[in-house]
């Protein structure tokens, strides 16, 4: 009775499909950050931290990524108060995506642009591209990003009081006043945060919702094949 239910194992095959949309998940998401940064209208709330380190301190943009993420996967087992492998496991996301911000902040390079308009112009291409990277990483349904993580954890621990989206909002919310107050202390104005920012928060989860419901069941069936 108990097999009849259980789930099938993951075979090589599928694990292997699956594995290459989280990586090139994290490789669009790694771009559409550089892009934004390249815009100088602001960057996704997720790395406007970072963001905030690389213009005070100089910490590469990657790096700061990594140490944020790390801190957000911190953060998960104090709320949660339990050791859970698959919290550990957002340590992998939090690898791929650092070093392929480092690699793509050394390697991808733009034309400034010349005019606001131009800027407005990176902006909404950086939207489109992260979402594309946020639902090729999200289908597989592998570890999430660690500020996704903590999220669902400040959900879990609200008895059903926060939603996920709810929850995501004030992390996101966070991440935004931590930079602020960095920019602002440190750097005499609102450097690190901007209008791209605020409308990345807005409009980049919209996006996703548009690609996971248009393409995500025929991306997972292709997976499990």
């Amino acid at each position: 009775m108990g097999n009849e239910t259980a789930k099938p194992k993951m075979t090589a095959g599928v694990f292997i499909k699956k594995a290459i949309f989280y990586v090139i998940g994290f490789f669009f998401i790694a771009v559409g950050i550089i892009i934004s940064k390249k815009s100088g209208t602001g960057i996704s709330p997720v790395s406007c931290v970072p963001y905030a380190l690389e213009l005070i301190w100089g910490i590469e943009l990657g790096a700061g990524s990594r140490l944020i993420y790390a801190i957000c996967i911190i953060l998960q087992f104090i709320i949660l108060r339990k050791f859970k492998i698959s919290i550990i496991l957002q340590f992998v996301a939090t690898f791929i995506l650092g070093y392929f911000v480092t690699f793509c902040n050394l390697f991808v390079k733009l034309p400034d642009p010349a005019n606001y308009g131009i800027q407005l112009v990176y902006l909404v291409i950086s939207f489109f591209v992260i979402a594309i990277g946020v639902a090729l990483y999200v289908m597989p349904g592998f570890p999430p990003n660690p500020p996704e993580g903590l999220a669902t954890a400040i959900s879990q621990v609200s008895n059903g009081k926060l939603t996920f989206g709810n929850a995501k909002i004030i992390v996101d919310t966070t991440m935004v006043i931590i930079s602020a107050a960095l920019s602002l202390i440190f750097l005499g104005g609102l450097k690190s945060v901007r209008e791209g920012t605020i409308l990345a928060a807005i409009i980049i989860g919209k996006i996703v919702g548009v690609i996971m419901k248009k393409y995500r069941a025929k991306a997972v069936a292709w997976m499990n094949k």
